[in-house]
């Protein structure tokens, strides 16, 4: 672990950072910011360092040229790298008498909260001011009409109950490559800086749930299946994806470039993964099925304060089902209810926001098989070619071990009738297009796609997804992929007509779509005619990880020997 924080280390020191900060973009000033710490701390351009630090302390002072984003949007993605500079005492020794007199104005009269209501955001303002009430002692905090005393007792029983609340039901913005990341930020930061030992000790477990739920989901460190909450960088390159580059710095892979979104959070936090986890990663055995239920994202029950009447009310949940053998990784989001007529738009809107709604990853960064509907489109990172759905809510989804099913029916006609699918020719060895269908073939296996629409490849040479995007049009379409090893058949061809024997059948009067003993409905599913049951009464039910919906206890496995994690309060 020294070796690779010392990598790390080098390469944050080795960043660029220093620019015009009076006129400068929102999320270059945020990374600079935790960087500048850094660099103050290891005495490396630490004059430059200081003067960002300052400019980020008066971030509302600053002219921000991303005219599409309000500096009030992300701004405590601001506020949880800057209140390191507080807390790190090889870092606020060093600052001068203005410096310090920003910080303080910035966390006791600035409102750092975000207008977003994404529970990252919630948490990550809580987790800001706490530390930074933690910090001025005896001040008055303007922004919020409270003592820092006053602050630091209603964050800590915001803080202890929503993680008490993720153990019991699962996280809203589930398994998002980068949300979950900024998760990892937010519980690292409070590990450290916390002088509540509980709270220390509900970040520890959490940090160890929110690892061992990816690698339970993983083939090595390319995370698969279905997700939450994702942007087409490291949807297409899971190299690119901040719990990939987690996994890389705790774990270590063959990978030297570790950036973790340039966080110096991770890297400052004495935080460092249970013995078991790092067994599981030694002994890690396939293949694993696995079983999980999140819980509806809420945007309005957290923003401000937890809305426990609205919570009460929406206790639905997205339940997602993921099969990880040797060489790849299938799985899709097989249930997901309604949102319920009380909930309002902030909270309907998260419906299939930014969601994978199933994927089949092969053993490398940026190769695998999905598809999904734009939804609506041109909205900032929300509809853009790989992410969308957002305001849509047209697709239903099952997989199993070896086949996944989806189908579209959408209805409202305002929204584009393009479903469009990922898929890399160029990683294949084969392939061939046989009219709805595509065949590939990539090292051990076989695997057909099929568009009931049939398809258009992208074949302008200047696109850089020429040959990789598939686009079918139409107002209802279904999308079937199957994968098989190469190993149970004669030839490529035999597999071809192994495959076409076993017919597409899209009811579109029914909306059904029937495939090999598999039925998708819009409400459910069934396999060889008996329906499969939801929602599952375990938020994870896989061979490391098995916890029982709305218990708050987590029981951790490996090698016969059980940890078990109670994050209920006493």
């Amino acid at each position: 672990m020294n070796n690779r924080r010392a990598r790390v280390r080098d390469f944050i020191l080795g960043l660029p950072y220093v620019f015009d900060v009076t006129t400068t973009e929102i999320d270059n000033l945020t990374h600079c910011t935790d960087r500048s710490i850094l660099h103050i701390i290891e005495d490396n351009g630490a004059a430059d360092a200081m003067r960002m630090i300052y400019a980020a302390a008066n971030w509302f002072n600053l002219t921000h040229v991303d005219g599409t984003r309000d500096p009030q949007g992300e701004v405590d993605f601001l506020s949880i790298r800057l209140v390191c500079a507080l807390h790190e005492k090889k870092c606020y020794d060093k600052l001068t008498d203005a410096v310090r007199e920003a910080l303080r104005l910035f966390f006791t009269t600035q409102d750092y909260r975000s207008i977003h209501g994404s529970e990252n955001h919630a948490l990550m303002y809580r987790a800001s001011r706490i530390l930074a009430a933690q910090f001025y002692k005896g001040e008055y905090f303007s922004n919020a009409d409270m003592s820092a005393e006053e602050c630091y007792r209603v964050d800590l029983e915001y803080i202890k109950e929503f993680i008490l609340f993720r153990a019991k039901h699962g996280w809203g913005e589930f398994d998002a490559l980068g949300y979950a990341g900024e998760i990892y930020i937010i519980l690292t930061t409070l590990h450290k800086y916390t002088d509540d030992a509980e709270l220390k000790n509900m970040c520890k477990m959490m940090l160890d749930v929110i690892m061992l739920d990816m690698i339970n989901d993983s083939l090595s460190h390319y995370y698969g299946g279905a997700h939450g909450r994702s942007y087409p960088d490291s949807i297409i390159d899971r190299q690119r994806s901040e719990m990939s580059q987690l996994y890389r710095y705790y774990f270590g892979t063959e990978f030297e470039t570790y950036s973790l979104n340039d966080s110096v959070n991770i890297y400052l936090s004495d935080y460092v993964p249970s013995d078991i986890v790092y067994s599981i990663v030694a002994s890690d055995t396939l293949p694993r099925e696995s079983r999980e239920r999140k819980h509806l994202h809420l945007m309005s029950a957290w923003k401000y304060d937890i809305l426990w009447d609205r919570v009460s009310k929406e206790l639905g949940s997205i339940n997602k089902y993921t099969y990880v053998c040797n060489d790849y990784v299938i799985g899709a989001v097989n249930h997901q209810d309604d949102y319920s007529a009380e909930s309002i738009p902030d909270d309907r809107g998260y419906a299939h926001h930014q969601q994978q709604e199933w994927e089949l990853t092969l053993p490398a960064s940026s190769h695998k098989i999905f598809s999904h509907h734009y939804g609506i489109a041109n909205y900032h990172k929300i509809n853009t070619r790989w992410t969308g759905d957002w305001g849509c809510c047209c697709g239903s989804f099952y997989s199993d071990k070896q086949t996944v099913v989806a189908m579209y029916n959408i209805d409202n006609r305002d929204l584009t009738d393009i479903v469009n699918a990922y898929i890399p020719l160029e990683v294949f060895s084969k392939h061939l297009m046989d009219g709805k269908y595509v065949f590939l073939e990539y090292g051990k296996l076989y695997i057909s796609v099929y568009f009931d629409n049939g398809y258009e490849v992208c074949l302008d040479a200047e696109d850089e997804f020429y040959n990789r995007e598939f686009i079918s049009h139409g107002w209802q379409n279904a999308v079937v992929l199957r994968v098989r090893y190469a190993s149970e058949f004669d030839s490529f061809e035999d597999f071809i007509i192994h495959i076409k024997s076993l017919p597409v059948v899209f009811d579109r009067k029914e909306r059904t779509v029937s495939f090999d003993n598999i039925l998708l409905t819009t409400t459910g599913n069934f396999s060889c005619g008996e329906p499969n049951s939801y929602p599952y009464t375990t938020v994870y039910d896989s061979p490391y990880i098995y916890s029982i919906w709305g218990s708050g206890i987590i029981e951790i496995k490996c090698g016969g020997k059980n940890t078990v994690y109670d994050f209920n309060l006493r």
